[in-house]
């Protein structure tokens, strides 16, 4: 297994720990900054998380259909470079952040509907990145080990996109709710 993948393992299960601790009122977060560092960097987290999610599968595409199998390995390790430097480090800001900011709002669970939904989604998210975590890392092997397999690849770049793009849909809507939330 990969460093990224075991970090985005690791990352994944402390976030997700942390977040049914707080709704579960195991742990209580509170505000370390103002209110407004907070949002900020809540909001920095959400950019390079989702920026990622969104930008990386398109230039990785492109690397693939462009028929350049350089380039393409290149676009591989370069996706994972890119998981470990933007998209854990956004995940991290985001979530971390948001459960602060959550506590002015009373909380995961005791605050408004959209905190409650939000926390369902980001749970949802992180059972639909288990099955595309072990997808990438086999993407990452057979990119490594036979980047001429034209129809292994294919296979699991098809599957990758299919998953990635449920991955997407719950923290689409977490940003949905917390841009058209009434405050």
């Amino acid at each position: 297994m990969s460093k990224v993948t075991l970090l985005a393992l690791m990352n994944g299960i402390l976030l997700l720990a942390l977040t049914l601790a707080d709704f579960f009122h195991f742990l209580h977060f509170n505000l370390v900054f103002s209110y407004q560092w907070h949002k900020i960097l809540h909001l920095v987290g959400v950019v390079l998380m989702m920026g990622n999610m969104v930008v990386g599968p398109i230039w990785f595409s492109y690397a693939y259909y462009s028929g350049d199998k350089k380039l393409f390995v290149f676009a591989g390790r370069l996706l994972q470079i890119t998981d470990m430097w933007l998209t854990l480090p956004g995940i991290f800001l985001t979530v971390i952040n948001g459960l602060c900011l959550a506590a002015a709002f009373g909380g995961t669970r005791n605050g408004p509907d959209w905190l409650f939904w939000s926390v369902i989604a980001l749970i949802a998210m992180w059972a639909l990145s288990m099955p595309i975590l072990f997808l990438q890392e086999k993407m990452y092997q057979a990119l490594a080990e036979e980047p001429s397999d034209d129809l292994k690849i294919r296979k699991l770049i098809v599957q990758w996109g299919i998953w990635g793009t449920l991955v997407m849909l719950p923290p689409t809507l977490i940003f949905y709710w917390m841009v058209m939330k009434r405050v």
